[in-house]
């Protein structure tokens, strides 16, 4: 399964849609990688997959996730999938706040 497959059709603001999309990327890198089993939980990564995991979620979203995951404690697909919903909301409502206040600074 490619990561457009894994991509196809994940609303970003659905938390069960990217559940679903982390926990398919966690196995198809697991599965690239000889005896390592497939991952309940994030737990179950070590740190080498974890971040591979991350690089391919950022190749299929266009998110920047890497750099936020500092600040990131959870342990699950579920809490991992929170914490994308959650910033892509706070970008989006960042970007139409921005987009707002230029449309009333442009002169008309």
């Amino acid at each position: 399964m490619s990561d457009k497959d894994l991509a196809a059709g994940v609303d970003l603001t659905l938390i069960d849609d990217v559940e679903r999309m982390v926990r398919g990327t966690a196995e198809m890198i697991c599965a690239e990688q000889p005896d390592v089993p497939q991952p309940e939980s994030l737990h179950d990564l070590d740190s080498f997959s974890m971040v591979q995991v991350l690089l391919e979620l950022e190749n299929t979203t266009q998110l920047k996730l890497l750099e936020r995951f500092e600040g990131f404690e959870g342990e699950t697909f579920r809490d991992l999938a929170e914490f994308i919903v959650r910033f892509t909301a706070k970008d989006d409502e960042q970007q139409e706040a921005s987009e707002e206040l230029r449309e009333q600074t442009t002169p008309v």
